[in-house]
């Protein structure tokens, strides 16, 4: 990555922000972390993808974010942070996962003897109340940003976890709770597209680089002007895939009326998640944060 000339100035403002301390902030990144490898792009959407697609990626690409979410846990669960309810509530989290980790295997099985999709969803189906219920009793204690949020409400037992099981399942209440998480990722980002640095990149770069007095004034302006914009195109790629998502479950519906088969629909409905997936990479290893993300994290987590 190019190392550009005024990201010294951006870390010297974001330091006025007070944080969390070392090992709470160790314990929220953790917890994060789980979100993301389970949700969107990570865990569950590739075993999704798998019951409904004969493609050994999603496989491959489910089993390693599996393993990931388990070591994850088995660092929490080394420590001493968490309080007894919320120890409780990370080993429902884990055994979801290693029941999804072991399913994998059987839908290979059932498609190798030729089981239709929404035949072999019927017999890997998971519970997932303990685990949703888990990662919810898991964050309560902390602030998110709405970077995060946007993951959460994109992810396991929400939006587009909800939206692949209505293609398999054809339940109204998936079509309700996809819509509703749905709604709530425009709205998250409705609110970070209207801070200063996204709404005009360039006067919010004048802005704060004026307020340092920084040297090599319009080079600064410039490099922290194409930040702000890298991070606007990146939350306008999520942006445009969540709302591709709430259109078509309008699609999803209407074939399921037509009595069409899982594979029918999934090809009908399917969405190239690349530009969304990347954008949120890169909104999360950016060299800019958006102003009013950090407040989430100033404040000091209760004792467990």
């Amino acid at each position: 990555m190019k190392i550009r000339f005024s990201v010294s100035i951006i870390f010297a403002c974001l330091a006025l922000f007070p944080a969390v301390s070392l090992q709470a902030a160790e314990v929220r990144d953790d917890l994060a972390q789980i979100v993301r490898l389970m949700g969107y792009g990570g865990g569950i959407h590739n075993f999704k993808n798998y019951v409904m697609r004969d493609r050994e990626e999603y496989r491959t690409a489910g089993r390693t974010d599996f393993a990931q979410i388990l070591d994850v846990i088995a660092g929490l669960e080394r420590g001493d942070k968490l309080n007894a309810a919320e120890q409780q509530a990370l080993n429902a989290v884990k055994v979801v996962v290693e029941s999804y980790a072991a399913a994998l295997d059987r839908i290979t099985e059932l498609r190798n003897k030729g089981w239709r999709a929404e035949d072999i969803d019927r017999v890997v189906i998971i519970d997932d109340t303990a685990a949703v219920q888990g990662l919810d009793t898991l964050r309560a204690r902390w602030s998110w940003t709405d970077f995060e949020e946007i993951e959460f409400q994109l992810g396991y037992g929400k939006a587009i976890h909800n939206f692949k099981n209505y293609v398999l399942r054809g339940r109204e209440k998936y079509h309700t709770e996809a819509l509703q998480n749905l709604l709530a990722v425009e709205s998250l980002v409705v609110n970070l597209l209207g801070k200063p640095e996204l709404k005009d990149p360039q006067a919010a770069a004048q802005k704060l680089i004026t307020a340092t007095g920084t040297v090599a004034h319009d080079r600064a302006v410039h490099e922290i002007t194409d930040l702000f914009q890298e991070n606007r195109a990146a939350l306008e790629n999520v942006d445009r895939t969540a709302r591709a998502y709430r259109d078509h479950l309008g699609l999803v519906e209407r074939l399921i009326t037509t009595q069409r088969s899982v594979r029918q629909i999934d090809l009908a409905v399917k969405i190239n998640d690349g530009s969304a997936k990347a954008g949120l990479a890169h909104l999360k290893e950016g060299l800019v944060q958006f102003s009013g993300q950090h407040t989430g994290n100033t404040a000091q987590p209760s004792k467990p």
